[in-house]
């Protein structure tokens, strides 16, 4: 996977977040844009390939969720947006610990602690 800066993914989060949906199901995990020359000169304009794009997408459409977690630009889907998280900070830790945190705060924590440690799983 090609490394990409924090501005590169949130260049490529921007054009998702812009596209119209043509259909959704958060349940099933897929978001639809239509998959026509504009949508993806737009992509290609950020830097997506059409190789990425080919691989989430049909004649007609293309998926945004598999788009944007495959290709490492997203690390979350939160009210109707593909959000990046900032780095971790004193600041989340301490919401946590403080049990103010959001579910998805703490699981951030985990995950970092997971790479951190080289552990496979904290349950």
């Amino acid at each position: 996977m090609k490394q990409l800066t924090k501005e590169d993914k949130q260049a490529v989060l921007d054009v998702l977040n812009s596209f119209e949906v043509y259909e959704e199901c958060l349940i099933d995990g897929y978001i639809l844009v239509e998959n026509n020359e504009e949508n993806r000169k737009r992509l290609n304009d950020v830097g997506v390939t059409d190789k990425e794009i080919d691989n989430v997408a049909d004649k007609d459409f293309f998926c945004t969720i598999a788009l944007a977690f495959n290709g490492g630009y997203a690390d979350n889907y939160e009210i109707g947006k593909f959000i990046l998280w900032d780095p971790i900070d004193d600041e989340l830790k301490e919401r946590v610990r403080e049990f103010k945190g959001t579910e998805t705060d703490a699981l951030r924590l985990l995950e970092a602690l997971e790479k951190a440690e080289g552990v496979k799983e904290v349950v």
